[in-house]
């Protein structure tokens, strides 16, 4: 009887650990859509405009989070038990302290805590059935690019059963939609379920190089590159030219100078083919003023620092001060400065940012850094020109997957979390 049981304990156990898993890759299917549930209390309004970004919101993907927390608790907390994790919660925890508007930077914090458990999960997760992991990104990725392809053609959002993946109605003639003009003609930028094609071309750029270079899936030669066409095609139809720079200067810069294995033709066909198909996305006209918009953000960013030079504004307070600036474009002022470094210093303050840096400096290991440096390069180029690695939920949780999957390489022991 006595075996039974353990038997009948050993075949629950591994029955609960494949259900956890395949939520998992629900989670990394479902990570590009937002579909949730909106509250806006006062703090979400600026200057009477109902703001987005400001808004807490409850998403599916939460949920499922919350199901894989609850299901791998002791793991979890076990990793929070680390005293390292309990500084930078801390440190976190002070733009809180000094915020203005306390509620929305406790919201803000909690954000946080999901990246950590997200990157938790992803250490937990990474090490299972990589070929299953790679699928639930290649159906998220020709999703994407289907919706995509059909807004573009048809010019507007389809609704439908799409409205419960998080797509927004918009079309064509919608003010402030992201359009592109080629060759005379316009053309709507695919959002899919995304809140603007540059998150979108920014969030499979990332998934294209993680692909790219992580060892596990080498194995899956063909499902591999079949993969990494429909996450390259993504990029580009999203006429995003800070994504298809980045695309084209890393991805020549690894074939030719970080692959020696490869034939002369191989490595040709890699670059150039590449380069040829993004001439026609990057001849394209988007937003002519979007140069301006971006140096008016980089202005107001600098000032409201100087304000508040040692502790920030505050986690999430950012629109809240830059509502106090004129802006010549109108209702512009709803959105953060692109640049996710300037924006981070400008809410946690540089004393706070300067002791990540630090701590961050000293975690990476220097022996894996040729490796994995690609993955830093796509956050730092594209973060550089953009705000969605840390203000759109997407993104922001795909940075916890990405380097969640990666960090028992890419840290060094001696600083690796408590398993």
């Amino acid at each position: 009887m006595r075996i039974i049981s353990r038997v009948r304990s050993y075949l629950q156990d591994k029955l609960i650990n494949k259900s956890f898993f395949a939520l998992y890759l629900i989670l990394i299917f479902f990570l590009p859509t937002q579909l949730g549930k909106h509250f806006f209390p006062l703090f979400s309004y600026v200057n009477g405009v109902r703001v987005d970004y400001l808004a807490p919101t409850v998403y599916f993907t939460d949920l499922i989070i919350f199901i894989l927390f609850i299901g791998n608790c002791r793991q979890i907390v076990g990793y929070f038990k680390d005293k390292k994790i309990i500084f930078v919660l801390l440190l976190l925890f002070a733009g809180v302290i000094f915020a203005n508007e306390q509620s929305l930077a406790l919201y803000r914090f909690i954000r946080y805590i999901e990246f950590a458990i997200v990157f938790f999960l992803a250490r937990i997760f990474f090490r299972k059935n990589k070929k299953l992991i790679l699928s639930s990104f290649l159906f998220s990725g020709l999703f994407q690019l289907v919706l995509g392809i059909l807004q573009m053609v048809q010019k507007h959002s389809l609704q439908g059963i799409f409205y419960f993946f998080g797509e927004r109605r918009f079309d064509i003639s919608t003010p402030g939609i992201a359009k592109a003009t080629l060759n005379g003609i316009e053309l709507l930028r695919p959002y899919g379920t995304f809140s603007h094609p540059n998150s979108l071309a920014g969030f499979f750029l990332l998934i294209y190089f993680f692909v790219l270079i992580d060892k596990a899936f080498k194995k899956y030669s063909l499902f591999k590159y079949f993969s990494l066409s429909v996450f390259s095609i993504l990029v580009f139809i999203s006429f995003s030219k800070v994504a298809i720079f980045t695309f084209l200067i890393l991805n020549g810069v690894y074939y030719l100078f970080f692959i020696k294995t490869e034939c002369l033709i191989c490595k040709f066909s890699k670059t150039v083919v590449p380069l040829a198909l993004s001439s026609l996305f990057l001849t394209a006209t988007t937003d002519p003023l979007t140069i301006n918009k971006r140096i008016e953000l980089l202005k107001n960013s600098f000032n409201i620092l100087k304000n508040h030079l040692l502790f920030g504004v505050g986690l999430g307070n950012y629109l809240i001060y830059q509502s106090k600036y004129p802006s010549k474009f109108h209702l512009f002022f709803n959105q953060p400065v692109h640049n996710i470094f300037l924006l981070f210093v400008t809410e946690a303050g540089p004393v706070i940012s300067i002791i990540f840096l630090i701590l961050f400096i000293r975690t990476v290991k220097i022996s894996s850094f040729k490796e994995y440096w690609l993955l830093i390069a796509v956050v730092v180029f594209t973060g550089s020109f953009d705000h969605y690695w840390l203000t759109l939920e997407q993104n922001f949780l795909l940075l916890a997957i990405i380097y969640g999957s990666v960090s028992n390489a890419f840290l060094i022991d001696k600083f690796n979390l408590r398993s």
